[in-house]
């Protein structure tokens, strides 16, 4: 029986905001929470990222029926998008969908990288900016090491360091990507030297974070973790940008009381913060504290997996 759509999760990036979209490394991992597609006779609207991707589809695979029922319940709170990659994971899941449909095995290598293309492709059309990072994690799953130059991406597993604790809490604001992404780049084009030592910096650092997070190294991935923080700040303040606001700030402070560290993930502004402890008592206090404070923890699952029929 032809399955009746697809499904794909959500991400988290863990470290290489902006410097990703230079070259640098960035470390992202699925979480439990997904988007799911299912194909219907009808005509509901779909998200431009879906449209586009079923566009993509067809061009490549053949006749597919027209239309997907799309569900980002689980990215969202309060019907908010709650800064966990939908767009990426609907793109994910309707090129999945659209590969299952024809009946190619979504656990072979070879489908998932199609599958991957595909997705990155309807992506891109609407989101031209982004590095492919969410894309993948969406797809492939699990912890990855991401780096993209041109068109050449490499992508590879990781395994979760031996005793970190990962929490992400979200603020309470939805953030504008777009409109942070705009000011950087207004800042690389007006003043690329000081553009560049901003980036210079997040780049040594998401090398670092990759490296420390490769070689099992937890205690020096908190010490990055905080350092890359306030070279998100740093960029920006030259950039004119809220990127590490208020609540990422406070979020930022409540870890190091519980002796963690805390970034933005993502293009900051808003959404959710990341935080990483050596200790679970220790990261269940930042919660209670969280909690107390008006920031929200979500609860997810680490490392899901990537796309899957359904």
């Amino acid at each position: 029986m032809r399955p009746g759509g697809a499904s794909a999760p959500g991400k988290a990036l863990l470290c290489g905001e902006y410097a990703v979209l230079e070259g640098a490394p960035a470390v992202v991992a699925a979480v439990s929470r997904r988007v799911s597609v299912r194909w219907t006779d009808g005509s509901p609207p779909m998200p431009p990222e879906v449209q586009a991707t079923l566009q993509y589809a067809r061009a490549s695979l053949g006749p597919l029926e027209e239309s997907l029922i799309v569900d980002v319940s689980e990215l969202q709170r309060d019907r908010i998008k709650i800064g966990l990659g939908s767009s990426a994971a609907a793109a994910a899941a309707t090129a999945a969908a659209a590969h299952a449909a024809l009946g190619h095995d979504l656990a072979k290598p070879s489908t998932l990288q199609e599958v991957f293309a595909c997705a990155l492709d309807g992506h891109a059309s609407i989101a031209p900016q982004g590095s492919g990072v969410d894309v993948a994690a969406s797809t492939y799953g699990g912890f990855l090491r991401f780096a993209r130059k041109g068109k050449e991406i490499e992508s590879r597993p990781l395994r979760l360091p031996k005793g970190l604790q990962i929490r992400l809490v979200w603020t309470g604001h939805a953030a504008r990507t777009s409109e942070l992404l705009g000011q950087v780049h207004a800042l690389r084009r007006d003043d690329p030297g000081r553009y560049a030592a901003c980036l210079e910096r997040l780049s040594e650092l998401s090398h670092e974070f990759a490296s420390a997070f490769e070689t099992d190294r937890p205690e020096m991935i908190l010490a990055t973790a905080a350092s890359f923080s306030t070279a998100m700040g740093a960029l920006g303040d030259a950039a004119g940008a809220p990127i590490l606001d208020a609540r990422l700030r406070h979020a930022a402070e409540l870890a190091a009381r519980f002796s963690g560290a805390a970034k933005p993930s993502g293009a900051g502004g808003g959404d959710v913060a990341i935080a990483f402890f050596l200790d679970a008592d220790a990261a269940h206090g930042f919660e209670l504290a969280c909690e107390d404070e008006g920031l929200h923890p979500i609860e997810v699952s680490w490392g899901a997996q990537g796309v899957r029929a359904c």
